[in-house]
């Protein structure tokens, strides 16, 4: 039995001079990347403060488990 935790999809998080931001979660890696360079690009044009979006391993929501 092991006891690693397969992560729960993936999810999109906005990197910012604050902090880190979740903005979405999605099951597979491929949507999460289609989704990071949507974001990436709309940042570019239209600035906002957020320096990055990258895509990370989902951890599950608080209170399960």
């Amino acid at each position: 039995m092991s006891n690693r935790v397969e992560p729960e999809g993936f999810e999109v998080v906005a990197v910012t001079l604050f902090g880190k931001i979740g903005v979405a979660r999605y099951p597979t890696l491929e949507q999460a990347e289609w989704r990071v360079r949507e974001l990436s690009e709309e940042a570019e044009r239209s600035p906002r403060g957020y320096v990055q979006y990258l895509v990370r391993p989902a951890r599950p929501p608080k209170g399960r488990g």
